[in-house]
C-alpha cells in the first residue's frame, strides 16, 4: 500500500511540475520587425500567462535575425553591446528559469529601434495564492447572470490529479 501511494504522489508531482513550450507570438516567424504598433509581440506576451518550468521558443530566419537576452536598460536602449545570451540558430528555446521580467531584442541593426524586442514577465510560485487569498468569498456571476464560471488551467489541472489519486485509492486496499 505504502509503494502505490509513493508512486502517486510521485505522478502527481511530475503532472503539476512540467513546464509548458510556448511558441514566441503564438506561431512561426513572428521574430521580426512588426508592420504595424499592434503586431508587437509584447501586446502578445501581456496575454500570456509565463510560469517558471516554461521555455520560449523563436522560430526565425536566421540569415537575417537574431535573438539577444539582454538587460533592463540595454533593452530600453536597445543596446546590443552586451547582450547576457545570444542566438542565431533560428530555431531558439529559452527554459524560463526564474520568477520577474525577462528581456529579449533583434541581434540586428536597427530591429529592436522599429520595435523588435520582447518583454516576458515570468509569474512567481506564490501568484495563485495571492491571488485566491484576495479572491471574494461568493461566486462571480457571468454577463449573461449565469453562476457558471469557467475554469483556468491549474484549477482543471488540480481537479484532474485529484479524479487519479480517488481512482487509484481504492486499488492500495487490494495489495
Amino acid at each position: 500500500m505504502t509503494s502505490l501511494m509513493m508512486c502517486c504522489l510521485f505522478l502527481l508531482l511530475c503532472f503539476f511540475s512540467e513546464g509548458r513550450e510556448i511558441l514566441v507570438g503564438g506561431k512561426s516567424n513572428t521574430w521580426k520587425v512588426p508592420e504595424s504598433t499592434e503586431e508587437r509581440l509584447n501586446h502578445w506576451s501581456e496575454r500570456t500567462r509565463f510560469k517558471i518550468g516554461d521555455s520560449l521558443l523563436w522560430k526565425y530566419n536566421a540569415e537575417n535575425d537574431s535573438v539577444m537576452q539582454v538587460s533592463e536598460k540595454d533593452y530600453m536602449r536597445c543596446d546590443r553591446s552586451e547582450p547576457i545570451r545570444g542566438y542565431k540558430d533560428g530555431h531558439t528555446k529559452i527554459e524560463l528559469e526564474k520568477s520577474g521580467p525577462y528581456y529579449f531584442i533583434s541581434g540586428e541593426e536597427g530591429h529592436c529601434q522599429r520595435g523588435e524586442k520582447l518583454l516576458v514577465v515570468v509569474l512567481s510560485p506564490n501568484h495563485n495564492r495571492r491571488n485566491a487569498a484576495a479572491a471574494p468569498l461568493t461566486a462571480p456571476v457571468t454577463k449573461n447572470g449565469s453562476d457558471h464560471v469557467p475554469i483556468n488551467s491549474a484549477q482543471r489541472s488540480v481537479a484532474t490529479a485529484c479524479f487519479l489519486v480517488l481512482l487509484l485509492l481504492p486499488l492500495a486496499f487490494l495489495v
